[in-house]
């Protein structure tokens, strides 16, 4: 019995990168939240992420940094599944749904900061970078009825990154970075105690509780190109390489009070193999006129690769190893935007707006309230403002999540819901010429 109750929650609860899009967030930097389109025309620190070929355009040295925050706003419905009213206490209203409910704490932090270096002019500049390309965490109420999918839980994946461009030709530049990425997640539930159609309440009771931990480092590297054809076009293209990253940590269940031996555990370790796919990114800019510059880009992850999740146990009896389906399709994004600049009445002052459209790699079916992925479309705006060797800037960006009505879900317990949601993504960045 102990075996069928840690194959079913580890199997339910194994962890998983959140994503946006691909694995790592795109929003770092004012260039990239305000307008849209860096890949093309990277001009700031930020190359370093988005395409480290474009740190040429960086004249001197540069310490910069950003601080981005994201703060979303949710609202879904849960749909019962068998035998879910007795254990939540609860029935679904007239539309067949349990009343709609907000996570109680639900945001990401993306910071970066970063410092360039022009160590042969006009040809060689160099470059290093911390930031966070994903953190986000949320939490439900520990008596909602989302307690069997997820109390509390946050993805974390800090990286450090070393990188150079070298410009070959007045109209060319070539670049790279390496670095190494550490991957942190943290979930907390409880498990339904119906497995296979058999009630494990009279062992565990009803609402035993599971912790589930894991981390990983792996190497990281990508590679660019930044051209400019034309006085007045710009182009830019990256390749971003595959990372298999292992993840341990601990899992644990936690027998609840109503159990017949309360407070008792089943303790173990586990090995769960994470997938970053390969990733494509290509843009262009161009100047229509000298106060006017529009731009494009597409980011495309390679995720038809993440067909299963691979997990191992250790310390929990006949319990060695299962695979998770997870059959994610490509993800891609596209977006673009405006930039005016030396405007006479605003000196130092650009503005910038622009939009995005991402598809999300994961179908309805597999989607958690851990994972939370969605397609979503994004409206940018923000600028900068250059003063002596200062420039500070500002975004503002707005995610809507196009949220489907799940009613084919594979998990366990079912995460068939509804909802609706959004993001506001508020960023600042400032540079220091030194």
């Amino acid at each position: 019995m102990r075996s069928l109750l840690v194959l079913a929650l580890v199997s339910a609860a194994t962890p998983a990168a959140a994503v946006a899009g691909g694995f790592g967030i795109p929003d770092i930097g004012v260039r990239r939240t305000a307008m849209g389109a860096v890949i093309g025309r990277p001009d700031e620190a930020a190359a370093i992420y988005h395409n480290p070929a474009g740190l040429t355009l960086q004249h001197g040295w540069h310490v910069y940094l950003s601080t981005g925050l994201a703060v979303v706003r949710s609202e879904f419905q849960l749909a019962p599944w068998a035998e879910s009213d007795r254990f939540l206490g609860i029935s679904p209203g007239e539309d067949g749904y349990y009343a709609p409910l907000r996570p109680s704490r639900a945001l990401g932090v993306i910071p970066m900061l970063a410092a360039t270096g022009e160590v042969i002019p006009d040809r060689l500049v160099v470059g290093a970078a911390l930031y966070v390309g994903n953190a986000q965490g949320a939490a439900f109420e520990r008596d909602a009825v989302t307690r069997y999918h997820l109390i509390d839980g946050y993805v974390i994946a800090p990286q450090g990154v070393i990188a150079a461009s070298y410009r070959l030709t007045e109209g060319l530049s070539l670049g790279g970075s390496v670095g190494l990425l550490h991957l942190r997640i943290h979930g907390r539930r409880e498990v339904f105690p119906i497995i296979d159609g058999r009630d494990i309440s009279g062992i565990t009771g009803t609402r035993p509780l599971l912790e589930l931990d894991g981390s990983a480092t792996a190497p990281s590297w990508m590679l660019g190109a930044f051209g400019r054809p034309h006085p007045r076009v710009t182009w830019g293209a990256t390749l971003t390489g595959r990372v298999d990253a292992t993840m341990t940590g601990p899992v644990q269940v936690t027998y609840s009070d109503d159990a017949p031996s309360p407070g008792d555990k089943l303790v173990g370790t586990q090995s769960t193999t994470q997938l970053l796919p390969w990733a494509f990114m290509g843009g262009a800019n161009v100047d229509l006129t000298p106060n006017l510059e529009v731009g494009a880009e597409l980011r495309y992850w390679l995720y038809r690769q993440y067909k299963q999740q691979r997990t191992e146990i250790v310390g929990i009896f006949l319990v060695r190893e299962l695979e998770t389906r997870k059959d994610y399709n490509d993800s891609w994004q596209v977006s673009g935007g405006l930039r005016l600049h030396d405007l006479p009445a605003l000196p130092g002052v650009e503005l910038m707006a622009g939009a995005h459209y991402d598809r999300t790699p994961a179908p309805s079916s597999t989607v958690t309230f851990d994972q939370p992925t969605f397609k979503h479309i994004g409206l940018h705006t923000g600028g900068r403002w250059t003063t002596g060797r200062y420039r500070v800037g500002a975004s503002y960006l707005h995610y809507w999540y196009l949220i489907p009505t799940v009613t084919d879900s594979t998990t366990g317990p079912p995460s068939n819901f509804r909802g609706h949601g959004s993001n506001h993504i508020i960023t600042l960045s400032v540079e220091a010429a030194l």
